[in-house]
């Protein structure tokens, strides 16, 4: 239901567009590397549901937990002449493993999908600045995973070293898309915006 959410914003976004930006264009893609700061807040709730299960809540259990901060995403767009942009993306993704003192494997996945309107300033000039933004959402599974939530999407980047038909950039970007994770002291869950955060680089083809 929430993917279909996300087709028709892509053609309401694409609706929304002005007739003129009908004018040439080329599709791109971009490879990102970005650094998410909110998986920490999903790594804090996953060590204290196995903390709070292996102990009941009386003594202190061992938690050893793997998470790399650091994932990769893709996204592919087509730009106007004008600087409009329309695209979808991927990532970054996230991965999670925690054992417990029973050596028990609690494991966790998330892939954000996207779906932007953006527009570039001066995109013929050696540097140019852009933002975009629209609809997200997680794809998520594992322990304790109970649901996702459609949040919205934002980003400013700036791209440099244009070639031909390659140019680097950075990119922070803002996420509100939640993931629902049991809380096990409360009984209830715990909306949790793993990538609320992140800052990154790319390479981007044309």
């Amino acid at each position: 239901m929430r993917m279909r959410f996300l087709a028709s914003a892509c053609l309401v976004c694409a609706a929304c567009l002005p007739i003129d930006v009908a004018r040439a264009g080329d599709l791109r893609f971009r490879l990102h590397l970005s650094y998410v700061n909110g998986i920490y807040d999903l790594v804090d709730q996953y060590e204290d549901n196995i903390e709070e299960e292996g102990s009941g809540g009386w003594i202190e259990t061992d938690v050893d937990t793997f998470v790399w901060p650091v994932g990769i995403a893709a996204s592919g767009y087509y730009q106007w002449d004008n600087g409009l942009t329309l695209g979808a993306g991927l990532g970054p993704f996230m991965y999670i493993i925690a054992e417990s003192w029973a050596d028990d494997d609690y494991v966790h996945w998330q892939l954000p999908v996207n779906v932007t309107v953006g527009y570039v300033l001066a995109p013929n000039d050696p540097v140019s600045v852009y933002v975009r933004a629209g609809p997200s959402y997680h794809i998520a599974d594992g322990d304790y995973y109970d649901g996702s939530n459609v949040g919205i999407f934002g980003a400013v980047g700036v791209e440099f070293l244009k070639r031909d038909r390659i140019m680097f950039g950075v990119e922070a970007a803002y996420d509100t898309a939640e993931v629902d994770i049991e809380n096990v002291r409360t009984g209830g869950t715990e909306g949790i915006k793993a990538g609320e955060f992140s800052l990154g680089v790319f390479i981007a083809f044309k």
